[in-house]
């Protein structure tokens, strides 16, 4: 593919660095591994996530830093439906991710490719379902290797990716050359949400925000701040299915 959409990031791209977390997972230490089950935030199987988003985009023409806001919808594990959008509102990206195959709106057409592919343009590194479920705060189904590795605290393991879990939450992930850490960050309203709409009683609105940091070798990746999440969304499976080019994108039409 041929750069994406990723000239709609050239006005709101801004070089900076910044300070980055400190893994503390091993994967490579002497564990006791042993098989273990387990399901996080059973209640949001189906559910619609909001927050802020940045991402560091490492394409010589477009190097530089990013921010906006997001929002990603998910009716099964495999399917996703998410939306970037920049400074005044302006849409900047919706990618609709079904399984390997995401299908892209940039250009004014839609394109498709892997996911694995065109996550690493997006995020810098290659993020699936499970990794969005866990920094979304929806479902997360395991099925792997868990080891206690002491304080209340073990780490698991599925298909070489290591989550550390903490007081029954997910608070580190090590995927190859991608770690992301988990923080706590406090003070955020309840107000409105894309496109000015107010928030329904039925979402929850983040207290306590969680912001997940990716880290790509050795340098910053990604940011995802969460806001509210919305359980009880209503996802047609239209959504999921990406129109034709000469097709206006439903999202719009919400």
């Amino acid at each position: 593919m041929k750069k994406l959409f990723l000239s709609f990031f050239a006005l709101f791209l801004l070089i900076s660095c910044s300070t980055l977390p400190q893994k503390t997972v091993d994967e490579k230490g002497n564990y006791s591994w042993e098989s273990e089950k387990f399901e996080l935030n059973t209640q949001n199987q189906a559910f619609s996530a909001e927050g802020a988003v940045t991402m560091w985009i490492d394409v010589e023409q477009f190097k530089g830093k990013f921010t906006g806001d997001y929002q990603i919808l998910s009716s099964e594990p495999e399917k996703w439906r998410m939306i970037i959008t920049g400074p005044f509102n302006i849409s900047v990206a919706t990618v609709i991710i079904n399984g390997d195959t995401a299908n892209i709106f940039h250009e004014g057409i839609w394109d498709s490719g892997p996911w694995n592919e065109i996550s690493k343009q997006l995020f810098n590194a290659s993020v699936d379902g499970d990794l969005f479920s866990v920094m979304l705060g929806g479902r997360f189904r395991f099925d792997g290797e868990c080891a206690d590795i002491g304080s209340g605290d073990k780490l698991c393991r599925k298909n070489g990716i290591y989550y550390k879990i903490s007081q029954g939450k997910v608070a580190e992930i090590a995927s190859g050359d991608l770690y992301i850490v988990s923080e706590k960050k406090t003070g955020i309203p309840a107000g409105k949400g894309r496109r000015g709409k107010s928030k329904k009683q039925s979402r929850k609105t983040v207290k306590k925000a969680q912001r997940w940091i990716g880290v790509s070798r050795g340098k910053p990746a990604f940011i995802f701040e969460n806001k509210y999440l919305d359980a009880s969304a209503e996802l047609p499976e239209s959504l999921f299915e990406a129109p034709k080019s000469d097709e206006p994108d439903i999202f719009d039409e919400l």
